[in-house]
């Protein structure tokens, strides 16, 4: 019988070794090129604002979803080679040659590469397109928009395919390096050094894993707030104590045994307690790896569910559905030429009210923090918008009623109080003409999400008799236009909402074309001191295929469009996010039916002497059972305490509060918790039945 024969007839015998490698190799060419092909196409591409915190998300997304990919993989490979060192040892015991049989092994792994990579990359061109039709369904107007693909993304899964394949050579190689037979024969028979695991250690590496998290999560808030401090760098190496402590929780669970109290209880399940104790440093960070990718799992889906809700719900809050502002002296729309508009596109128009904002210099209090981070108080000088009490009444239909000298400040309807400004920061209100200065007194804040856009650091509420008084000597150079209007079925308006605003921006001149963080009079003191002026220049108005409204000083609140916007500047790290979450249990899931399986193949020759010594089957299926559950019930368990510990951190410290929308989100991860235990729980019966099966129990 030739050899080719022989390695035939062992692949049959083995079709499960060579299916898990394949499937493992098949599930990462195809996550990583179908995000590589829907990522970098045009019309992804397009919905990410350049150089914005998205797109730099997305790539850290993508270098992860690789990282992912590659790790699981490389696990396979390293089981494959492990299952054929036995055959392996065997033809070399027989006298065969090293040289030959790695030919032979390499043949083998070129024939698994071929055909898995070629699928992977097939399947990869609908399941991106799918992936993609899914996703429009997220966004306002996406029907509009044709999906592409690019040669880009081709190249970037073809790139991974060529770094996949110099990983399994890698460890291929690894495998065949070896000289001493008997290394190659017992490779699954090789334990550990056992060595004692102190009774206390699950329960210090818990309290690592919570002092670990509050170090790295409360201490630089709390720091910031109490105490106006930054935290070093440095201090996130914190984040290495919950890690710590996650290991020693799982080598708890793995190694540790004790007579303890219940003498009877101990020795009838030595065998079940102590079996792991001999491979125990390699089942933990197998158990660390697992947790953590469980981890990213609930955190990535709490991230993009987060941020889908938190953009699907963007605007909402606005109670008019659009609103404009513009320098007074620029020729913009007027109210019949909105209302023919509104008529041309079918639109019917429930609220119209207009008003005039005040710009006036303030004096105001605000916080920034050194090269050494600490933080300090500074006063500075720029333009802010001032509206009349009864002005603000009548567009709003909050009623306001303020004396000589007093003002509110407008806020957003979440508004929390931030480290860097704060609504009582006015410290003098100044006529820009006259010069008529005064000190305003702090009376509160009034909620107007819609005014509030309108602003740095905000719109401010003062008295009739003080806004008549602040306008004197004003001309239109020193006003603001203000247009409020509710519209019927607002989310039906799309095509009106764009035609609004293109005629808005069309009607734009110099008056009103800088960047949104422009402010004349910080312009002017800065020239006055010799120095340049950041946001000087154009914000690119008259570049109608790269200008972005969020740039705008003036940019429109369009609630429709508000929410599309929002929409597509997330859906992309949304959708990724939920990817990331699919691909980390994939991971998750084949790292512990992989390491069941081991279990199972280390352990069958004991399995068959307790046979022998005249064990039950029960009690045979009991003790792997007790494997297997470990395997799965510890490290699903770390991750999601972890992670629910993580979220519920970061929800409270974001701004020291946690209000319906972050509970509501909390329960999310509960959920998610929820399916993860259900994943790993049918994981865990699928593996005790091959594991059942390989054992031959």
């Amino acid at each position: 019988m030739t050899m080719n024969k022989i390695m035939a007839k062992l692949r049959k015998n083995s079709k499960g070794q060579y299916t898990l490698l394949g499937v493992c190799i098949f599930l990462s060419v195809l996550m990583v090129s179908a995000f590589a092909f829907l990522y970098f196409s045009p019309t992804v591409q397009e919905l990410l604002p350049t150089g914005g915190d998205t797109r730099k998300l997305s790539w850290l997304l993508f270098f992860v979803t690789a990282a992912g990919c590659t790790i699981f993989t490389i696990y396979g490979a390293d089981l494959f080679f492990k299952n054929k060192s036995r055959e392996f040892g065997v033809f070399l015991a027989l006298g065969e040659q090293k040289r030959k049989l790695e030919v032979q092994l390499f043949k083998e792994v070129a024939l698994i590469l071929l055909k898995y990579v070629f699928l992977g990359i097939l399947a990869a061109i609908p399941v991106s397109w799918l992936i993609w039709k899914a996703f429009s369904k997220m966004l306002i107007g996406a029907d509009q928009m044709r999906y592409r693909f690019t040669p880009l993304g081709i190249a970037a899964g073809l790139l991974f395919t060529a770094f996949l394949i110099l990983c399994i050579g890698a460890a291929g190689i690894r495998f065949v390096k070896r000289t001493n037979i008997m290394d190659i024969l017992n490779d699954r028979r090789k334990t550990e050094m056992v060595k004692e695991i102190k009774p206390w250690t699950g329960k210090l590496g818990l309290l690592l894993i919570i002092i670990g998290l509050l170090l790295a999560m409360a201490v630089p808030q709390l720091s910031a707030h109490l105490f106006l401090q930054l935290m070093p760098p440095v201090w996130n190496l914190t984040w290495l104590i919950s890690l710590a402590g996650l290991y020693l929780f799982l080598l708890s669970a793995v190694a540790h045994s004790g007579i303890g109290k219940k003498r009877e209880t101990y020795y009838k399940n030595i065998i079940s307690t102590n079996l792991m104790r001999f491979t125990a440093r390699q089942t933990t960070r197998n158990m660390c790896v697992i947790a953590l990718l469980i981890f990213v799992i609930l955190i990535s889906a709490f991230w993009g569910i987060m941020y889908y809700v938190s953009a699907f719900i963007n605007g909402d809050n606005a109670p008019v559905d659009y609103s404009l502002h513009y320098p007074a002296a620029e020729s913009q729309l007027t109210k019949a030429e909105i209302e023919g508009l509104a008529d041309e596109y079918g639109v019917d128009i429930t609220l119209y009210e207009e008003t005039k904002a005040l710009e006036l210099i303030i004096r105001y209090v605000s916080r920034d923090y050194d090269d050494n981070g600490k933080y300090f108080d500074i006063e500075t000088e720029k333009l802010a918008s001032f509206v009349s009490a009864s002005d603000f009444t009548r567009i709003s239909g909050i009623s306001v009623t303020l004396s000589s000298g007093e003002y509110r400040t407008v806020v957003g309807s979440n508004y929390q109080r931030t480290i860097w400004v704060g609504p009582d920061c006015l410290q003098a209100v100044t006529n820009p003409v006259t010069g008529d200065s005064f000190s305003p007194v702090f009376q509160g804040t009034t909620a107007f999400e819609n005014l509030a856009l309108m602003s740095d650091p905000f719109v401010f509420i003062i008295s009739d008799e003080d806004y008549l008084r602040l306008s004197a000597g004003l001309d239109e150079a020193w006003m603001e236009n203000m247009v409020f209007f509710n519209v019927k079925d607002v989310y039906s308006t799309y095509a009106f909402a764009h035609a609004l605003q293109d005629t808005f921006i069309g009607r734009a001149t110099v008056l009103s074309d800088h960047l949104s963080l422009y402010d004349a009079h910080e312009e002017k003191l800065a020239a006055e001191a010799g120095k340049s002026y950041s946001y000087s220049g154009s914000c690119g108005l008259s570049d109608e295929s790269g200008f972005q409204t969020g740039s705008w000083k003036y940019a429109p609140f369009i609630k429709v469009l508000t929410k599309q916007d929002a929409m597509q500047l997330v859906a992309v790290f949304v959708l990724l996010s939920i990817y990331i979450s699919i691909l980390s249990l994939t991971a998750c899931s084949v790292m512990s039916y992989v390491r069941s399986l081991t279990v199972a193949l280390d352990n069958k020759n004991m399995f068959a002497d307790l046979r022998r010594l005249g064990a039950a089957k029960a009690y045979t299926e009991r003790v792997l059972r007790i494997q297997l559950k470990k395997i799965y019930l510890f490290p699903t368990a770390a991750g999601c305490i972890i992670g629910i510990l993580f979220a519920a951190l970061l929800t409270f410290f974001n701004d020291m509060r946690i209000d319906v929308f972050e509970l509501n989100m909390l329960g999310v991860v509960g959920i998610l918790i929820v399916v993860i235990s259900a994943v790993m729980y049918i994981m865990y019966r699928v593996s005790l039945k091959k594991a059942e099966a390989i054992a031959e129990i």
